[in-house]
């Protein structure tokens, strides 16, 4: 679920999942793995990711959103 709604988030903010990645100092690789449900960001990452977003950390785990 945390992969798709950063996915959702950056579909709202009309952002690509590059730009995440260089905002968060990763490679678009790892951030696709996130995105794909292939493995979890680090709570380090997650927190690096809602602050990129401007998002709590709660719009990104939560498992009821879209």
């Amino acid at each position: 679920m945390i992969g798709k709604n950063i996915s959702n988030l950056l579909y709202e903010q009309h952002k690509t999942q590059v730009w995440l990645a260089q905002q968060c100092g990763v490679t678009k690789g790892h951030i696709n793995q996130i995105i794909a449900e292939k493995t979890h960001p680090s709570v380090q990452l997650l927190l690096k990711i809602s602050e990129v977003l401007s998002v709590s950390i709660d719009k990104i785990v939560d498992t009821n959103s879209q």
